[in-house]
């Protein structure tokens, strides 16, 4: 075996495993900083929905 294409594979694979960790970790900061605005969300959601079919029942 060739060692300079172990080192190419290894540095793929170094460079791979970086990327995803990277990934994941921005995914996971967007969770922890978006997560607290979820339940605020849906809730204007619910009520824009309740809204929409309240004042779409009244007008017809």
């Amino acid at each position: 075996m060739d060692s300079g294409m172990f080192g190419k594979a290894l540095g793929r694979v170094l460079g791979a495993l970086v990327l995803v960790l990277l990934v994941a970790g921005v995914a996971r900061a967007a969770y922890m900083l978006l997560a607290p605005l979820v339940p605020a969300l849906v809730t204007l959601v619910v009520l824009g929905v309740i809204f929409w079919v309240v004042f779409r029942g009244i007008r017809r």
